[in-house]
């Protein structure tokens, strides 16, 4: 009498096209960090799929199994900072309830998050300076300093612990002022000698950031 075969148990399903596991998550990073890159060299309208693809070195197929488009890619990439640049603040405010010790530490990360990812710097200028204006992007810098400015500036300053000033302004000088000093890395290396990859010129820069601010608010 014939064996009898056993038909293969069916394998938990999963979206065709999507790779499970940790390398497809190794992949999905690489991808991310490809496309930042890029974008903050050519910008959104320069940029092709193909050239992020060829920075992450994978194929361009590949790349479709984790972004429907480049434009899907390109606001992916935009969540992810954001996202990086709120747990800073938010984390600033769980952290201390002293205001000045507060804006201290939150700006001070934002430096040395931005020193350690050229591309967000890059690529938040490009963002700012592309014709029509992006309401989503606008939207998200505008948030980056939501819990810093609404719950602990307007408090303090009715309060009189801090100067009478205007948040909305605050926010985007601060944005300005770690963006700029950032971007301009070439002018410390004619200056000083050195860049921002030298830790006391990087020291130096972000206190004086720090500095700043602090001034600005009344905390010095």
């Amino acid at each position: 009498m014939p064996a009898v075969k056993k038909k293969a148990a069916k394998r938990p399903g999963r979206r065709p096209g999507r790779p499970a596991g940790a390398t497809g998550d190794r992949t999905r990073e690489r991808v991310l960090g490809a496309a930042a890159e890029t974008f903050a060299r050519r910008g959104l309208a320069g940029t092709s799929v193909r050239d992020i693809a060829r920075q992450a070195r994978i194929r361009v197929s590949t790349l479709y199994h984790y972004f429907a488009s480049k434009e899907a890619l390109y606001e992916e990439v935009q969540q992810r900072v954001h996202a990086q640049v709120r747990e800073i603040v938010v984390q600033a405010l769980g952290e201390s309830g002293d205001l000045r010790a507060t804006t201290r530490k939150a700006l001070g990360d934002l430096f040395d998050l931005f020193v350690e990812n050229r591309a967000y710097v890059q690529l938040g200028c490009r963002t700012m300076l592309e014709s029509p204006p992006r309401a989503a992007s606008d939207a998200r810098i505008a948030d980056r300093w939501l819990g810093l400015t609404e719950g602990q500036l307007k408090p303090a300053e009715l309060r009189g612990q801090v100067k009478n000033i205007d948040p909305v302004l605050f926010m985007i000088t601060v944005d300005a002022l770690v963006h700029w000093h950032i971007v301009n890395d070439g002018v410390y290396r004619r200056m000083l000698g050195k860049g921002l990859d030298d830790p006391a010129v990087a020291a130096r820069v972000r206190e004086h950031v720090i500095q700043v601010a602090l001034r600005t608010l009344g905390l010095d």
